[in-house]
């Protein structure tokens, strides 16, 4: 079947193929495929075919589409999306692709020619708007992280009113556990209670026990690390303090 504004044009052609090119052809690639083929089928070196001049009529028929970039966006678009023109090749026929042209208002004409006018040159403003403005995406990052920051810093005061002068932290101001008065070991690294009457060792005491009485333990002390004047005395939580087990030697004098 061919369509009556080209006939002898073959089923499944399009404008482009008329001129042997892709559908990205550039504007300068069009027009020089539209001067060879012109020149091809032109009636005046073809006296001798028939069909030279309905193929030249063809040539000029998808120039005069293809050269417009609004006819040729309109064309384009109607090939891809319209029941008349799919990604399967369809026969182009003038009257059937153009044919909703003739009920068109004089206003709508002007609005559909405008409105491939801004199609041809890249432009669309009937596409439904962004979610949110791509160029804004820092500034909502930097948002996110401010605010996550915020709740981190604020969240303390918010749950357990830390900055409450009256604030009593659980895990270090536990009053259920007495303290007790104890001196730091530092050959065994640990807190060993005192009785309240009683003063803690002097170090030199403390180190000749070890040396006596746990000489293997002693024997692994940098003594250089260790205190030479005083013991650390503190209260701390009777459960963080150990049973006493310093005695001291007895007197050699």
């Amino acid at each position: 079947r061919r369509g009556p504004a080209v006939a002898g044009k073959p089923l499944g052609r399009t404008y482009y193929d008329i001129l042997e090119l892709n559908r990205r052809a550039k504007p300068e690639e069009i027009k020089k495929a539209y001067r060879r083929l012109a020149k091809r089928y032109h009636p005046d070196r073809n006296a001798e075919d028939p069909e030279a001049e309905t193929k030249f009529k063809e040539v000029q028929e998808a120039y005069a589409t293809l050269s417009e970039p609004f006819k040729r966006a309109l064309y384009d678009q109607d090939i891809q999306f319209s029941s008349y023109g799919t990604r399967v090749t369809q026969d182009v026929e003038r009257e059937k692709w153009t044919e909703h042209w003739e009920r068109e208002t004089p206003e709508e004409r002007e609005a559909r020619k405008e409105r491939y006018r801004r199609y041809a040159a890249g432009e669309r403003n009937d596409l439904p708007p962004a979610p949110f403005r791509v160029n804004l995406t820092p500034v909502y990052m930097l948002g996110g992280f401010g605010i996550v920051f915020y709740v981190c810093i604020r969240a303390p005061d918010w749950f357990d009113a830390q900055s409450d002068p009256t604030f009593c932290d659980p895990a270090h101001d536990d009053t259920t556990v007495p303290l007790v008065r104890a001196f730091h070991d530092p050959v065994m690294n640990r807190w060993e209670r005192l009785p309240e009457d009683v003063d803690p060792p002097t170090p030199e005491e403390l180190y000749a026990y070890y040396r006596r009485r746990r000489p293997d333990i002693f024997e692994d002390v940098d003594m250089r690390l260790l205190p030479k004047v005083s013991l650390t005395v503190l209260r701390v939580p009777r459960t963080q303090a150990a049973k006493a087990t310093f005695r001291p030697l007895p007197s050699t004098q």
